[in-house]
């Protein structure tokens, strides 16, 4: 595993050292501008400066852990000075740490990195990442920040802190070694961290791992595969179906005229030699209809007789009291587009009778 650790850069002009931590050896990577990431990075920390970061010690006895957290987190907003990005934690005891940063330098610092391929998962106030002492007093330096670790506070070195929180209490500065591991060590187990809340890591999710992606393109493939196969199984099948009744079809028609050779044109041919041989196919419809539609539209017409003959010919005889009534059922018929053969004659009774025939045009 490789661990990369530097710190959270504050301004333009900040460019902090990069470290890269390989089976506990540390390597120094380079200033962040020139930084080149590998693949196999598999943890980032960066280190905000103490004065970048207020760290507060609180003890709250009488409250559970989570509840003691979220006090302790309220407490340190209403505190500040300003909007503040404030994170809790829980640690031994009663003991709560509670740490706040700006939301403008977190989040430009997170810029920064990202910027150069580095995505923290953790950002710890660098007071939090050494080991306190009830002995001394911890001066800490690294990469340019120097600190003041105590039992319970966490402060940049300066005289006026020193002062106030220090007094005649010694301080020891850390080993380089030492420091090198208790960083390490934060980055396996630390303390508080500040990606939490609005600025939490976000995690690229992973839905399938390669081997089950591989899997995936294969069924999806093979469903493509079946769904084409189905298809053309399905196109032959009627193909088939078609090609079988276009045959009986073409039989049938040949039985009537021999020389009809192809069924694209057999209906055409077919309805040539019916009129050819004098048998009707399928003229019987339009012919009643257009002779209903006539008589209806003449007043006092009736129909007396109705024959359909195989020639295709339609017989009827048309009765009306007078000569006027049958001409406008006459008329009618013919301004259809209909041929028509009319003969009059005189029944008994003295009306007016039509033998009339009607064919297709």
């Amino acid at each position: 595993m490789t661990v990369i650790i530097t710190r959270l850069p504050a301004s333009d002009a900040d460019d902090p050292t990069i470290w890269r931590i390989t089976d506990g050896v540390w390597q120094d990577a380079g200033p962040l501008l020139e930084y080149l990431p590998l693949a196999d990075e598999d943890l980032v920390m960066a280190l905000v400066a103490p004065a970048d970061a207020r760290t507060i010690f609180s003890a709250l006895p009488d409250l559970e852990p989570r509840q003691a957290e979220g006090v302790a987190r309220l407490r340190a907003i209403e505190h500040s000075i300003g909007p503040v990005h404030a994170v809790a934690r829980h640690v031994i005891d009663d003991v709560i740490l509670s740490a706040t940063i700006s939301p403008i330098v977190m989040e430009y610092g997170l810029v920064r990195l990202a910027a150069r391929g580095l995505n923290p998962d953790i950002v710890i106030p660098a007071g939090f990442a050494v080991n306190a002492s009830s002995e001394y007093i911890v001066r800490a330096e690294f990469d340019g920040m120097i600190w003041l670790r105590g039992p319970h506070f966490a402060i940049p070195e300066e005289p006026a802190l020193r002062e106030l929180l220090v007094g005649d209490k010694p301080v020891n500065d850390i080993e380089a070694s030492v420091l090198q591991e208790m960083l390490a060590t934060a980055s396996a187990l630390p303390l508080l961290n500040l990606r939490a809340g609005v600025f939490a890591k976000r995690e690229h999710t992973v839905w399938a791992t390669p081997l089950q992606r591989r899997w995936i393109k294969r069924l999806i493939g093979g469903l493509v595969t079946a769904t084409i196969v189905l298809g053309l199984v399905i196109w032959t099948k009627y193909k088939v179906a078609t090609g079988a009744e276009n045959d009986r079809a073409l039989a049938a028609a040949q039985k009537i005229d021999s020389t009809i050779g192809d069924i694209t044109v057999a209906e055409t041919q077919l309805d040539r030699s019916l009129q050819q041989k004098g048998i009707a196919k399928g003229r019987f419809a339009p012919l009643s209809s257009g002779l209903w539609r006539s008589v209806k539209a003449a007043p006092n017409v009736t129909v007396q007789e109705f024959r359909f003959g195989t020639d295709g010919i339609l017989t009827v005889a048309l009765a009306a009291p007078n000569a006027a009534s049958i001409d406008t059922a006459l008329i009618a018929i013919q301004q259809d587009g209909y041929k028509v053969t009319a003969t009059p004659r005189q029944d008994s009774t003295g009306a007016t009778l039509v033998e009339l025939t009607m064919r297709m045009p």
